[in-house]
């Protein structure tokens, strides 16, 4: 049996507040599932070499850690400075694209419209964190059957939701979730404990999560909310990703509700 990781990145605006401005009103948990020994033999060798090929090494060799934001809007002497440059921000587009479509991975995005989920939902006293991680674990779960086990991953956010993140997973290993109980759920988990690990650790996956977070969410939000268009380059993206890449119904092929999912 195969060997999975889950690396997820949070998105929008995960609080339980809501109000109708759409960068409260909107959350999201977006996740790539790579197979281990792939992702260390392939993908992870694969992904230093664009990295070094579009943006050098540090004077210590070691190389620039992908943070999306950062990369929008590039410091000028910083690591992603050659992206202010027309034709060198169209190089890393090419292969950007290259990588999200010939990689091997699965995509999982979670999200809400919290202003309709109230609605929908009056009476309602969960945690809208809860339900996100909740519903991505248990797609994880669904995904793992029948191929193997896996571990959860997340990048340290070196605030209170680290600690939220650590009891959520806990709570669901020890007691299961809404749909899934503990029984079912344990064997196919490797780890009592979700792994949160800082940027500093350089970890490739918890980096092309980040990379995918906001392009998955746009694309939910277009798809379910009358979101509007983003830009040309995330919605090449988001086309490889709902054609090819979120984990879908094993018959229809369709990912609605598999690996694109939209509460309420």
């Amino acid at each position: 049996m195969a060997r999975y990781r889950m690396f997820i990145d949070d998105t929008g605006c995960v609080k339980d507040e809501a109000t109708n401005h759409p960068q409260r009103r909107f959350g999201g948990i977006v996740a790539a599932i790579f197979e281990i020994d792939y992702l260390r033999l392939r993908f992870e060798p694969g992904f230093d070499l664009l990295r070094k090929r579009h943006f050098g090494q540090r004077p210590d060799g070691s190389l620039p850690i992908l943070h999306l934001r950062k990369m929008k809007n590039p410091n000028p002497h910083g690591p992603f400075a050659c992206l202010l440059d027309e034709e060198k921000r169209k190089s890393w587009d090419r292969d950007c694209l290259r990588m999200f479509r010939l990689a091997a991975y699965t995509v999982v995005s979670v999200c809400i419209d919290k202003i309709d989920f109230y609605a929908t939902h009056p009476n309602w006293e969960g945690s809208i964190y809860e339900l996100l991680v909740g519903n991505a674990i248990e797609r994880y779960f669904y995904f793992l059957r029948g191929r193997g086990t896996g571990d959860v991953m997340a990048e340290a956010t070196n605030g209170p939701l680290d600690k939220v993140l650590k009891d959520l997973y806990s709570k669901f290993y020890e007691n299961g979730t809404d749909h899934i109980s503990a029984q079912k759920l344990r064997p196919v988990l490797t780890s009592k404990e979700i792994k949160i690990k800082p940027k500093s650790e350089n970890i490739h996956g918890l980096q092309f999560a980040d990379l995918l977070a906001a392009t998955c969410f746009s694309h939910c939000k277009r798809i379910h909310a009358d979101g509007p268009d983003f830009h040309p380059f995330a919605m090449q993206v988001a086309d490889i990703i709902e054609k090819d890449k979120f984990y879908r119904h094993p018959v229809t092929g369709d990912p609605k509700g598999y690996g694109r999912i939209w509460r309420p």
